[in-house]
């Protein structure tokens, strides 16, 4: 679902309140505790590198395996709570792009094909069925998968027109359609359950706005009283987080959108630009608003009551990328591994030794956190660490 996303780990999710509470210093501590790992995540053999993208709550982890660079061959592939892989096979000659998983195991991504390639799944056995793709479209890929193996994707035509569509378990692909008057659309992720999916799509004032796709009916605006909106990230339970522009010149504001549609403002400091990374299955929401130099950024966490925390880094470059389900935030500052806990302590995840950095991607609601280490040679390794 990359936004990368951490699939399988979702739980109802609650309301953010439209009056919020701002909330400084209440996680200043810094602590060492014990943690397993990092535990490499290796390619196959003879390739050079791994990626991850996602992970579900079970530890199953997909992504690729990478050999060369230019050009690069990319092979799909899933590890396992351990940190075994496996090569997930496709119908061509074995390259592809695995990007999301749900809690079942079943996965999604592109699949090589005898003619070029088309979107895919892969189940529990990593067995892989290729979806049909419409007529004059190429690249792109999956989006998103439900726990009932619904795929939604983006695909692009050769005019680069962006097209999304909806593959049910039976492979009966849907065409999502576009708003009236406009002439593309971008499907972004899916509920667990299959029922909601969530975009952008162009209208006939050729602007991004927020859209939504509820049990396979035509799909809706989430914000048609605004100029722009964008649903940045969606959790398992259809809540989103994202923007709204209200009049040309103004700095967008962050807003969520619960199950039903409905919007909450949240709130912010400053008249400024901000990001949104990740939404929690219960509701935690993160994001930074990226300003430069470092001492001016902030790293934010709106907790499901409301509640505003700026989380501290120091006055360094520090960087927010998941969030679980108690609200516990992963990232890096200056190049290490980082872990914000909701009680006040913020944890150092231990690198390779002789390493020169690490950072932390993602995290499940087990306590899984997958990211990168550099070694002493400069050369990335995807790793997990596991908290106690």
């Amino acid at each position: 679902m990359l936004r990368n996303r951490v699939h399988g780990r979702r739980r109802p999710a609650l309301s953010l309140l439209a009056a919020l509470v701002m909330s400084t210093g209440t996680v200043t501590g810094t602590a060492q505790a014990d943690t397993v790992g990092p535990v490499a995540l290796d390619p196959l053999p003879g390739d050079d590198y791994s990626s991850v993208s996602a992970v579900n709550d079970a530890g199953v982890m997909v992504g690729m395996s990478h050999k060369g660079r230019d050009p690069r061959v990319s092979h799909p592939v899933r590890w396992d709570a351990d940190g075994r892989i496996t090569a997930l096979p496709t119908q061509g000659d074995g390259q592809g792009i695995v990007s999301h998983i749900n809690r079942h195991g079943v996965s999604a991504g592109i699949a090589a094909t005898p003619t070029g390639s088309a979107p895919a799944r892969w189940d529990t056995e990593g067995r892989v069925t290729t979806m049909q793709l419409p007529p004059g479209y190429y690249g792109a890929g999956p989006m998103g998968i439900s726990d009932n193996g619904v795929v939604v994707g983006t695909w692009i035509t050769s005019g680069y027109w962006m097209g999304s569509f909806r593959w049910d378990p039976d492979d009966k692909v849907t065409d999502l359609g576009t708003l009236p008057g406009g002439d593309w659309t971008w499907a972004k992720d899916i509920s667990d359950d299959g029922r909601i999916i969530t975009g952008v799509a162009a209208g006939h004032d050729k602007v991004h706005h927020a859209v939504r796709w509820v049990d396979g009916r035509p799909m809706t605006r989430l914000a048609p009283d605004y100029l722009a909106s964008s649903p940045d990230r969606t959790n398992g339970h259809g809540v989103s987080a994202g923007f709204i522009s209200e009049n040309l010149g103004a700095r967008d504001t962050p807003v969520t959108w619960d199950r039903d549609g409905t919007m909450r403002r949240l709130e912010w400091r400053e008249n400024q630009l901000l990001w949104i990374n990740a939404v929690s299955s219960t509701g935690y929401v993160i994001g930074s608003n990226n300003r430069y130099p470092p001492d001016d950024r902030w790293l934010l966490l709106w907790a499901p009551d409301g509640t505003l925390t700026v989380l501290p880094d120091d006055q360094l470059s520090a960087a927010a990328e998941g969030v679980d389900a108690e609200g516990t935030v992963v990232g890096s500052i200056r190049g290490e591994a980082t872990v914000w806990f909701r009680n006040g302590e913020r944890r150092r995840l231990a690198g390779l030794p002789g390493g020169k950095e690490s950072k932390a991607h993602f995290i499940n609601d087990r306590g899984r956190v997958v990211g990168s280490v550099t070694d002493s040679q400069w050369k990335t390794r995807e790793v997990f660490w596991d908290l106690k």
